[in-house]
């Protein structure tokens, strides 16, 4: 490691704490992109944050939805350029009854930070900014060129992102890029992910009359909610193996050097049973075989259920709607509109065709690069750098996010990481928080990875 890291990395601990100031700011807008909620707000505290650290920044409107915010540092043109994107949008907070706190109202205690988008992923646009003060505080600059790009709606899909980036794929050149962040495993060690999984989510809808009647009639009418349970039991079986006719037939199969990786992690499944509270997994196993199935297996999942009365006390009603939200993870390889083309024919095979299926504007595809690609390389020799160890790494995110537009439309090689969270951060539930230490280990694992590539 040279001099000018080693000072860099100590500078990232010493500035920490005015960071994570900062980013309380930056948690107190309410960002819920499902509500359109504080987008423009939220949208001029980013461009200011960045341009306060050194970055030339503007806003891009999109048709119909948020601005994107978009920076650079340009130090020289020879050297290499990395490109990092983040949302500055946040999930729902429901159910509101099950939060500590006020979920906009940052808060540090017990070691962890508390708020939603902390970890997902407020927290990992500070670290990137923290990571470049140190650089700026320590040899005026960064060693390469930086580019950042921050949109507002990641957590409903990205429906407005793709024409931005189509439309600018020029801006977005760059010789790597990180999406997001990476998470770190419960004891500690970080984990960079090389792509992410896809994401189909349709609403199926039944109705089997123009109006509820009362439940008496139950006999002789017609009940959508146990229709549309019937049409839901054909799609998935017990063990989470998606029954549609060739749904797995594109998927990207593992490669023995993948699977030395997986079987070389220190992944605990014990460890995930114990924070969710659960007493056995789909499936179930050793680690090696839990793992596996999370990152391999396409998934087939019920988001949502609604028909009838649901309120406190009795109404005795047959309803005439019901509506199921279902979301189906896809792996590389794997095309929403090829699957859901699939979906349609299996319903209507099974004797479903007056299911109503609508699919929503998602526009996250899989996606996946080489474990030789640059922005690999510089992420793992930088994980020695900050944790004196490598991270894990995984050949693709759980999750859905943006990899596929820098990957297939701008042509950038992209990973997960380096991140703040750890896998009992709650993302997407009550409680959502990173751990301090985490928030450290990864904004010097960010800088480090800039000296490195």
């Amino acid at each position: 490691m040279s001099l000018a890291l080693t000072d860099v990395l100590a500078r990232v601990e010493t500035d920490a704490p005015k960071a994570l100031e900062t980013l309380k700011e930056y948690v107190r807008f309410p960002t819920i992109s499902a509500h359109k909620r504080a987008q423009p707000e939220t949208a001029a505290f980013v461009r200011r944050l960045l341009a306060e650290n050194g970055f030339e920044v503007r806003e891009y409107p999109t048709d119909g939805g948020p601005n994107v915010v978009y920076g650079e540092m340009i130090v020289d043109e020879r050297k290499p350029t990395l490109l990092m994107y983040q949302h500055y949008d946040v999930q729902p907070v429901d159910p509101l009854n099950e939060w500590k706190r006020d979920p906009f109202d940052a808060a540090i205690e017990d070691g962890k930070f508390w708020g939603r988008g902390c970890a997902d992923t407020k927290g990992n646009l500070m670290i990137q900014i923290l990571a470049v003060q140190a650089w700026r505080a320590v040899e005026g600059r960064p060693p390469i060129n930086l580019k950042v790009v921050v949109e507002g709606e990641e957590e409903v899909g990205s429906p407005h992102f793709a024409s931005f980036v189509h439309a600018n794929k020029e801006i977005l050149h760059a010789d790597g890029a990180t999406i997001e962040g990476g998470d770190h495993l419960h004891e500690g060690t970080p984990k960079i992910e090389l792509g992410c999984k896809g994401i189909l989510y349709v609403e199926m809808m039944s109705r089997t009359a123009k109006v509820d009647q009362h439940s008496s009639y139950a006999a002789i009418a017609p009940n959508p909610a146990w229709r549309l349970i019937q049409a839901l039991t054909t799609l998935r079986d017990p063990n989470g193996r998606i029954k549609v006719r060739g749904w797995y037939e594109d998927a990207r199969r593992p490669t023995a050097r993948e699977l030395r990786y997986l079987k070389a992690s220190r992944f605990e499944s014990q460890a995930l049973k114990d924070f969710w509270g659960v007493s056995e997994f789909v499936g179930d196993g050793g680690n090696f075989d839990v793992l596996r199935r999370l990152i391999y297996s396409p998934t087939c999942t019920i988001c949502g259920f609604v028909s009838g009365y649901i309120e406190e006390g009795t109404k005795t009603v047959n309803p005439a709607v019901a509506k199921a939200k279902i979301d189906f993870r896809l792996v590389p390889n794997m095309k929403q509109e090829r699957q859901l083309g699939k979906l349609r024919e299996h319903l209507t095979s099974k004797g479903f065709g007056d299911i109503e299926l609508s699919p929503a504007k998602e526009a996250l595809e899989a996606a996946s690069i080489s474990m030789s690609a640059r922005v690999v390389k510089a992420a793992i020799k930088g994980s020695v750098d900050a944790y004196g160890r490598e991270p894990e790494v995984w050949p693709w995110s759980a999750g859905a996010s943006t990899h596929g537009f820098f990957n297939e439309v701008v042509g950038v090689p992209s990973i997960s990481g380096p991140g703040v969270s750890y896998d009992g951060s709650n993302l997407h539930a009550p409680n959502e928080h990173f751990r301090i230490a985490d928030f450290i280990g990864g904004a010097k694992h960010m800088a480090a990875m800039i000296g490195r590539f």
